[in-house]
């Protein structure tokens, strides 16, 4: 049986289901080099979930085989991946996505007012 790897969550896209796996010893040159990167997929994944979500932390530590993608022959994917020691991966923070808290699309004051209506608002303003 092939040994483990072992590598760092380099990126993960809930939206997606996927993520990418920087096997150590294989760091980056730059960081947009994701040349080496493995590709993992959310069924994979060993973690205990309530509603079936699974992800993975960036910059968690994980362990993982190897298979032949078989969409890509000449690339190769992660499977059986588990957190170190065989554990359970640590899945990514709710709510830690792009650009940190969301704001709320409610209306604002003074958006949407016809012309009027705002010239209106600064004449009040001015009294």
């Amino acid at each position: 049986m092939p040994e483990r790897q072992v590598g760092t969550v380099a990126k993960w896209l809930n939206h997606k289901g996927i993520g990418f796996i920087t096997p150590e010893g294989c760091e980056p040159v730059t960081e947009d080099d994701k040349s080496n990167d493995i590709l993992v997929h959310y069924m994979q994944i060993k973690q205990a979930s309530e509603d079936g979500f699974k992800s993975l932390e960036t910059g968690a530590k994980v362990e993982y085989d190897l298979e032949t993608d078989p969409k890509n022959p000449d690339k190769k994917i992660a499977v059986n991946v588990t957190g170190e020691g065989g554990e359970d991966c640590a899945a990514k923070k709710k709510g830690a996505g792009k650009g940190g808290k969301r704001k709320g699309k409610g209306r604002r004051k003074g958006k949407g007012k016809g012309k009027k209506d705002a010239e209106e608002g600064t004449e009040d303003a001015e009294e």
